[in-house]
């Protein structure tokens, strides 16, 4: 790419498309590699006391996001594991996106401005000063300026890609965040920024419950069988939280 001005949006789409494409076959491939264990951990992580949440699309979206993409308590990762044993039998075009995957970060962002050819232009909140080219054409289409957002996102070249589900997280939360990080101080969330912001999303959407449980065996199983976490449905809001299409 000689420059972003000098090229289309017909071009940039050209070249995103495909990057799409890939990242809904790697995670479709990639939730094969999480066992019982790292799906119990991230439901623990995200409060999930119900089974009847398993069933709905978005929670079991947040559940494989944080099993695959946050570290256990040995500080590994199950995408890391995926990578390193199963990236070989992936396309070389998908290799090259989930390797960049593997670099993805989450934080919260504000919608700054549209791009002139295709997409948003992102305020990272927790690294003032920093603006982020965002490709994703549910949101360039449904998204607000001034919009606060927290999302998982990599670089995918000389823009930003994101996967995961995309929230609307509780204005005290943006508040503690951001106050932590222009200190210099670790993020005030118990897990991950991921989980907290999930975990609040699924709250706030959820009817009170009593007894946690673990994820059952039998609907852990079913959901393997069934896995595509980045299914390219629009964006819409899911109460609060939305899914990146792309």
């Amino acid at each position: 790419m000689t420059g972003e001005a000098a090229m289309t949006r017909d071009m940039i789409l050209t070249q995103y498309r495909p990057i799409r494409r890939a990242i809904r076959a790697i995670l479709a491939q990639a939730v094969h590699a999480c066992k019982k264990a790292d799906l119990d951990r991230a439901a623990k992580h995200l409060g999930l006391v119900d089974d009847a949440q398993l069933a709905d699309d978005t929670v079991f979206d947040m559940l494989c996001d944080v099993a695959l993409f946050e570290p256990n308590q040995r500080g590994r990762r199950v995408f890391d594991g995926f990578l390193r044993d199963r990236l070989a039998t992936l396309d070389p075009p998908e290799q090259d996106v989930a390797r960049r995957m593997g670099g993805a970060f989450v934080s919260i962002v504000r919608v700054a401005e549209w791009h002139a050819q295709a997409g948003l232009w992102l305020e990272d909140l927790l690294d003032a000063g920093r603006r982020l080219w965002l490709l994703d054409e549910g949101l360039e289409a449904s998204a607000r300026e001034g919009l606060v957002i927290g999302m998982r996102l990599f670089e995918a070249g000389p823009f930003h890609a994101g996967f995961g589900i995309v929230v609307e997280p509780r204005e005290d939360l943006v508040a503690f965040c951001t106050q932590a990080t222009a200190r210099g101080a670790p993020l005030p969330v118990r897990h991950s920024l991921a989980a907290a912001l999930y975990a609040d999303d699924i709250q706030a959407r959820s009817p009170p419950v009593i007894d946690e449980a673990d994820v059952p065996e039998a609907i852990v199983e079913a959901m393997i069988r069934q896995a595509d976490p980045s299914a390219g449905r629009p964006v819409v809001p899911a109460r609060r939280s939305r899914r990146p299409h792309g």
